[in-house]
């Protein structure tokens, strides 16, 4: 059971740049989608709300099972604890949004879609903020500090995605 564990660990890295391009190009999706009222968008965006949701369950599966018997003090042990926080909100608004959407979807209710946004666009504002935080969390055990930089990244290429379409 410790090597399924470890092996789920050591993926942690890779899985969480699902979410976090999954979960902020559903926002921009969405932006384009209230500016150009383009229904495409609209369904893209919910699409891949309800993907990143999942997705963020493997992510912090993961993210556990990284984090066990780990030790943190000082500043480690504050950017660990807002990484996984994070984590676990990014997770609860992504889940909110993607079942605010598809209620609004169905009833067509204004307060249902407002609340939609607002959750969405939380979501993808605490997944890139988690995973700069994450960042903080290799950087100070040695390696490359690339989590900061994988978040911001995703974000720039969902921006470009949302342009060339």
């Amino acid at each position: 059971m410790s090597a399924i564990f470890d092996a789920l660990g050591e993926l942690h890295p890779v899985i969480v740049h699902w979410p976090v391009a999954l979960i902020s190009t559903a926002a921009v999706a969405e932006a384009i989608y209230m500016a150009k009222k383009v229904e495409w968008f609209a369904d893209a965006a919910r699409f891949m709300i309800s993907a990143g949701a999942w997705m963020t369950v493997l992510a912090a599966a993961a993210g556990f099972a990284a984090a066990w018997g780990e030790t943190f003090a000082g500043d480690a042990a504050r950017n660990f604890s807002i990484h996984w926080v994070g984590g676990v909100t990014v997770a609860v608004l992504a889940f909110l949004a993607w079942a605010m959407g598809e209620g609004s979807r169905r009833t067509g209710q204004v307060w249902e879609q407002a609340l939609y946004r607002i959750l969405l666009f939380l979501a993808a504002a605490g997944v890139l903020v988690t995973g700069w935080f994450g960042g903080r969390i290799d950087l100070a055990a040695g390696g490359e500090g690339n989590g900061a930089a994988a978040a911001v990244a995703d974000f720039s290429l969902t921006i470009l995605t949302a342009v060339w379409y």
